[in-house]
């Protein structure tokens, strides 16, 4: 079968492949310069050729378009395929190649009687054939038929095998065929003891079992193309348990180079002198090691990359050659494995590939990672040979480095042997090497006094550590050695030169490799918490554990074990927190209310929180007796829903409840949007004259406790005086300040001054330290507790308030209720007196409301009735309270009451109120309609300047006057005059 494309196909349907130029360079002109290169002037241009384009840049030198290229060539370039993988993309974008035919059918089956083939006594067979130019370009870009032919690698049109079934008898048992295609190649090393063996032979039932002699064999097949990775690689036969690939053919290099000559032969016929190879490349793959091998590099490597390497496997292979190179993968398990090979045996090489690498992807998408991925990154489309691609992998083979920091040195006599004392020195540039194979590094900082300090990474958990631990590290790791092995390999006069000798000094160690690690635990859509063994990422659609290959890191005081511990002293075991199933759904209907499911009750932080949104439970009482009450409510905990409720009640209840999981989504998540720069505003939900706030009611449990476990905090006790007017109210605050917390604020705490510092940049003045600014973008979320209401609720400060209310379910003994409070729904102390499940549903349940946050698109209010009424309480003040309430009586409703004797009678009746203005008097009088629900001057009785006047007949002049409209009682309502209700009675606005 052919290819299913060429490229003439690809440049008839392309305009010569002008259209794909186009695609990925600006600017094209066939009849001009352009430019290419960003740093570069206009001197590339386009010239054509049988019909097809070519671009070439005459100031590129050295670079990709310092020769002409076509279309094909550029979109290998930009893209990182092959040529074929280009082939085969651009055909089937431009619809020149059918996915259904050339779709992957490759496996049929039989039953034994009816296979045409012939089984071994394994139960298997397989056919060779050819390497087409596809397969040898899978392979790599130097790899030939006669190159994989040396180490055991064939090109398979097919292979069966039996899958045997002892209930069955072998006649009956299922034979599978695998055949491979143009598109799907399959390819396999095939290893043979030589050993003889029986093989045997059936057609159909009753013929004749044949016996031939055959030999021992295992294959290990490799789909290349498979799209699923665990079908990538298989096995036929019985494969060792350790099996060292290309062995074979490093014995059978080492003995060719052996001198036979007489004057390296003893008189017994032995050699007086063995050449050893130059080195011996370990690969971490079949692939990788096939490419290494075709640079001209000895190669082997082992059934897998993370297999046990045993000491006398190395010393074997240094009985070969004079250097090991071990060339490991960039994954996260490749680097676990060569980090752990290098480690165990020091005098190993490491080549590690460079880091960008892993910037581009494969046709799975997943990033580059290996040695075949870097050697096809080095092709060049112009040169045959690749001298050049040869050239640059010595070199990298060549900057090898062991994890041995230390040589030694002696004196070589006249006979060439070494004689008088050892001395030990040591190599600085692998010092480092072995420094950072240990997880150490250099972290650059121009906020600390030195401009960086020193860290050790363990995984994803970086904690700063100093010049003297790493001095102790060295003597502390070859002391372990010594132990191990003993005074031969690592001897005492060793370790004596490192701790009697200034060989490890603090200025040597500046030179440490620098590194940065991203702290930052957040993107707009995700939010990262770390643990001391796993990352959890959360995003709206799911929470992922990850366990390797870390992008963001965490300081070591910050992992939530760690801070836990440090506010709780709970040990928390990581091996119990598991992801569970949702707690919870919220959903929103058809006519955009919301619509809560709650799925799982056995979290105490959630029913906390359900409780804490009770707001109508007094409502459930109202048909009790009040020796019932106690009795109901035990009995009745942790439900929102209650039967007793109108559907109103109940839509509140869950309102509150909603909003409570999105704000603690909304403090979880890290990431500050300039549009959503909110201050957490927690209160009491019950309306009360603000002089008599009770408070208890459990806000401090989730905005002190529970909020502070999961983020870098500052706490500010809101009590005490002028602290808001300090300078210095926020020192202790750094960049690393996550949530700021007023705790606690009295009455006449002023909001409005921390207007810029929750929507700008936060000035930050520590004692004795210079004062410095955080940017918006990295500065805290702030919180505020009270037990008030705050005043002056215009669109200034509600743009800045994320409210949240809480019900008075948890109080303080009164004259009605006895004393309620959280231990007493759950019979232990909270955090504290958690078990471990406990802890895991906390944990959960808060990553379920930051995905329910994450998810919300708009705002989630608390239900704000409340709310308003406790502003507007404060705003009046009780003075003015008390005074309306006494002259607005009945008889003053709904009537015209003349503004002058009002204003004279308001200030007569306290000293707090001889001074308020007309203005002001206006003002409360107009909050205090609201709380009322009065109308204050309807329309109907204003004049055309909007005020109410009446004609006063004895004095003969216009006065001003006020009208306060209010609701009748139905008894009281005259014939023919209907009954006024509020404009608005929606409890939730």
């Amino acid at each position: 079968m052919a290819f299913p494309i060429n490229q003439d196909q690809i440049f008839a349907a392309t305009n010569g492949g002008l259209d794909i130029i186009t695609r990925f360079i600006d600017g094209v002109d066939p009849n001009k310069h352009f430019k290419i290169r960003k740093e570069g002037t206009e001197s590339a241009n386009m010239s054509k050729k049988d019909g097809i384009y070519f671009v070439r840049d005459w100031g590129d030198v050295g670079g990709f378009f310092e020769k002409s290229r076509h279309a094909i060539h550029i979109y290998s370039h930009y893209t990182g395929k092959t040529y074929f993988e280009s082939l085969l993309d651009l055909g089937r974008e431009l619809g020149l190649v059918d996915d259904k035919n050339t779709a992957v059918k490759n496996i049929t089956s039989c039953k034994f009687y009816q296979f045409q083939g012939e089984l071994n006594d394994q139960g298997f067979c397989y056919e060779t054939k050819d390497f087409t130019d596809y397969e040898l370009e899978i392979l790599g870009p130097l790899v030939t038929p006669e190159l994989c032919r040396k180490y055991g690698l064939y090109s398979l049109k097919s292979y069966s095998w039996i899958k045997s079934d002892d209930l069955q008898q072998k006649e009956m048992c299922t034979v599978y065929t695998v055949e491979s295609s143009e598109l799907y190649p399959i390819l396999a090393f095939i290893v043979s003891d030589g050993k003889s063996k029986l093989s045997v032979k059936g057609d159909q039932v009753g013929d004749k079992v044949e016996v031939e002699k055959a030999e021992t064999m295992w294959l290990k097949i490799y789909q290349p193309k498979s799209h699923d990775k665990k079908y990538r690689f298989s096995y036929l036969g019985k494969k060792p348990k350790q099996y060292i690939f290309g062995l074979d053919q490093l014995k059978s290099t080492y003995n060719k180079i052996q001198k036979t000559d007489e004057s390296n032969t003893a008189e017994d016929g032995t050699l007086l002198r063995m050449e050893k190879l130059e080195r011996v490349v370990i690969c971490s793959g079949d692939r990788d090691s096939i490419n290494m091998a075709s640079t001209g590099e000895t190669v082997i490597w082992f059934n897998s990359e993370t297999a046990e390497v045993t000491e006398s496997q190395v010393g074997m292979l240094f009985k070969y050659s004079n250097e090991v190179i071990n060339v490991p993968d960039l994954d996260p398990t490749g680097y676990d494995a060569g980090q752990k090979l290098a480690l165990n045996h020091l005098d190993v090489k490491t080549a590690w590939l460079p880091d960008s690498l892993t910037k581009k992807k494969d046709f799975r998408g997943n990033p580059l990672k290996d040695f075949t991925d870097y050697i096809k990154s080095l092709t060049s489309y112009d040169d045959k040979d690749q001298k050049e691609m040869k050239i640059k992998i010595k070199r990298f083979i060549e900057l090898a480095r062991p994890a041995k920091f230390w040589y030694k040195k002696q004196r070589i006599n006249r006979d060439g042997k070494p004689t008088g004392d050892v001395t030990y020195i040591i190599n600085y540039k692998n010092a480092f090497n072995f420094l950072k194979l240990n997880g150490f590094a250099r972290v650059k900082d121009e906020y600390h006094k030195d401009g960086y300090y020193f860290i050790k990474q363990e995984k994803h958990v970086i904690r700063k550590t100093t010049a003297q631990e790493i001095k102790d590290f060295f003597n502390q790791f070859l002391d372990k050695k010594q132990k191990e092995h003993g005074l031969k390999l690592f001897p005492d006069e060793l370790l004596n030169m490192l701790i009697g000798s200034e060989a490890v000094s603090d200025k040597k160690l500046v030179n440490l490799e620098s590194k940065d690690f991203d702290l930052i635990d957040f993107t707009p859509k995700s939010q990262y918490f770390f643990f001391d063994k796993f990352i959890w990422h959360v995003t709206k659609d799911k929470i992922e554990e990850i366990t390797k290959g870390y992008s963001r890191y965490v300081m070591e005081e910050d992992i939530l074990n760690n801070v836990i511990k440090e506010k709780s002293k709970v040990d928390l075991d990581s091996s119990k927190v598991k992801i569970l199933e949702k707690f919870f759904d919220i959903d929103k209907g058809e006519d955009g209310n919301w619509i809560l499911d709650i799925k799982k009750k056995d979290c105490d932080f959630m029913n906390y929180l359900i409780s804490a949104s009770r707001v109508h439970w007094k409502s459930e009482l109202n048909d009790m007796k009040p020796h019932e009450w106690d009795e109901y409510l035990n009995t009745h905990k942790f439900i929102i829903n209650s039967e007793k409720l109108t559907e109103d009640q109940i839509y509140e209840q869950e309102l509150h409840f909603i909003n409570k999981i999105y704000a603690i989504g909304y403090m979880l998540h890290r990431y500050k949007d300039d549009s959503k720069s909110w201050c957490l505003y927690a209160m009491d939900n019950e309306v009360v004259d603000d002089n008599q706030s009770h408070g208890r009611s459990g806000k401090s449990l989730l905005t002190n406790r529970a909020l502070r476990l999961f983020m870098n905090s500052k706490y500010i006790p809101g009590r005490k005086k002028k602290i808001i007017e300090s300078e210095f109210i926020y020192d202790g605050i750094t960049r690393e300040t996550d949530y700021v917390l007023f705790d606690d604020v009295n009455k006449s705490f002023r909001f409005d001054d921390l207007f810029t510092d929750i929507t700008g940049d936060l000035h930050v003045n520590p004692k004795s330290v210079s004062p410095f600014i955080i940017p918006s973008h990295e500065s805290p979320k702030f919180a505020i507790t009270t037990n008030f209401a705050p005043v002056n609720l215009d669109t200034s400060t509600l743009g800045r308030i994320l409210f949240i209310a809480f019900s008075d379910w948890y109080h303080i003994k009164n004259d009605t209720y006895g004393t309620r409070e959280i231990p007493d729904d759950f019979g232990r102390l909270f955090f504290t007196g958690w078990d471990a499940e406990q802890w895991n549903y906390f944990l959960n349940f808060m990553m379920q409301c930051l995905q329910f946050h994450l998810g919300c698109k708009q705002k989630v209010e608390a239900p704000y009735g409340s709310i308003k009424k406790r502003n507007l309480i404060a705003e009046i003040g009780p003075a003015f309270m008390d005074w309306a309430d006494e002259f607005f009586s009945k008889e003053r409703m709904n009537i015209m009451v003349v503004k002058k004797e009002a204003i004279e009678n308001m200030h007569a009746s306290s000293k707090y109120l001889s001074g308020v203005s007309v203005n002001l008097f206006k003002t409360r009088l107009t909050q205090y309609c609201e709380l009322k629900g009065y109308i204050f001057n309807p329309k109907e009785v204003q004049g055309k300047d909007g005020r109410v006047i009446k004609w006063d007949k004895d004095s003969q002049k216009s006065i001003e006057c006020i009208y306060i409209k209010a609701p009748l009682d139905p008894s009281e309502v005259p014939e023919g005059m209907e009954i006024f209700e509020r404009e608005n009675d929606n409890p939730y606005d």
